[in-house]
């Protein structure tokens, strides 16, 4: 029974030791999360059988007054390409968060991915009708401006 617990103490010290050495994961600035949403967007746009159009870029004025966010937009006039988006991303380490589902639109079906290192967020809406097309929005989180 002694020995029981001597080796739970010892198994305790070693996991604390291992949890103490590991660093927080720490939220990028806006430049790194940028350059990293240009990265992925830049993926998803070279896969030659999804076609994306050229991507736009902005400053989104969406978050509380002193903060912004990136954001960028492409769109693909080939409605299947929506699986294999939503492949690519996640194969990049995006998780669904929400999906068509959540929203019951007849009109498009909706995907939201969020990486959750990166805090990146890229959606997904496939528009119906007579040109479908699908859309490609891709977020920072909210940045405090200096």
């Amino acid at each position: 029974m002694r020995a029981r617990r001597h080796i739970f103490t010892a198994v305790l010290l070693c996991i604390a030791a291992m949890t103490a050495c590991t660093a927080p994961s720490e939220v990028p600035t806006l430049e790194a999360a940028t350059q990293r949403l240009n990265t992925d967007a830049g993926s998803l746009a070279g896969t030659a059988d999804l076609r994306l159009s050229a991507v736009e870029q902005a400053d989104d004025g969406s978050c509380v007054p002193g903060q912004v966010r990136r954001f960028l937009r492409a769109e693909t006039a080939h409605a299947e390409a929506s699986t294999g988006l939503l492949d690519r991303l996640q194969a990049m380490g995006y998780h669904k968060v929400v999906d068509d589902l959540d929203f019951r639109d007849d009109e498009q079906d909706v995907a939201v991915l969020r990486n959750p290192e990166t805090e990146l967020t890229f959606e997904l809406t496939v528009l119906s009708g007579d040109r479908p097309t699908v859309q490609v929005v891709g977020k920072t989180t909210c940045y405090v401006t200096e």
